[in-house]
């Protein structure tokens, strides 16, 4: 009874946490007596490992996509010009960060971030922590392509070399650098579909970024024990 009780408990905590730490854990519980108290300490610890994987992913996520609504809102009050730099259609960071995620500074620092502080801090997939933090930050693209699909947002595609209008000239309007994208395709399918995009890039970036956490933790032990 108390060894069925011990393994249930064991599986409370999260797989790779459970597979590092898991059998000492095991074995001191099965050599004290299992109280109430003991129980309740040990389900309210696997509660916490569970949010100390998730939290981080979650915040970074959330910091991201406060970013890109940032970004759109900024695009329908102040779309910068689509000009030219030698011979090339150029944009600013923010544009990059909408329509070209994987050319935009800001993203691919934040995914290889995850990544790095998803190696040091856990056994799971630097990878997969990318892709989540990339899901939820591009939510407001998924909503903004949908409000355009519904015609709720109107839009204006613009070429490389014309000049945007203002705000103030035309009101609520959502400027698309067309050319600048991930796919060809309209403004309201390459929104729609953006989240979706992003994702093999994100876990790549993700899985570079648990790699140079590895490296450097290798690196570390190494001048340590020397």
């Amino acid at each position: 009874m108390k060894t069925t009780l011990v393994s249930a408990l064991m599986h409370l905590y999260p797989t790779a946490w459970r597979k590092e730490y898991g059998a000492e854990l095991a074995a001191m519980l099965q050599a004290r007596p299992l109280t109430a108290r003991v129980c309740i300490d040990v389900v309210r610890s696997a509660m916490w490992q569970h949010l100390r994987t998730v939290q981080a992913v979650a915040l970074v996520g959330l910091v991201l996509m406060v970013v890109t609504i940032g970004a759109i809102a900024w695009d329908i009050v102040d779309p910068p010009s689509f000009g030219y730099f030698w011979n090339r259609p150029t944009v600013p960071e923010r544009i990059e960060l909408l329509q070209r995620p994987l050319h935009s500074e800001i993203w691919v620092l934040f995914l290889v971030g995850i990544g790095v502080w998803t190696a040091r801090s856990s056994n799971r997939s630097a990878g997969w922590a990318a892709v989540q933090v990339s899901t939820i930050a591009a939510l407001p693209l998924l909503v903004t392509g949908v409000l355009m699909m519904s015609g709720l947002l109107d839009f204006v595609e613009l070429h490389p070399g014309q000049t945007p209008t203002t705000y103030h000239e035309r009101g609520i309007l959502y400027t698309f650098y067309q050319g600048h994208q991930q796919i060809p395709g309209p403004a309201p399918i390459v929104m729609l579909l953006s989240p979706l995009l992003r994702l093999p890039g994100a876990w790549l970036w993700g899985v570079i970024g648990g790699e140079i956490a590895r490296r450097v933790f290798r690196s570390r032990s190494q001048t340590a024990s020397a």
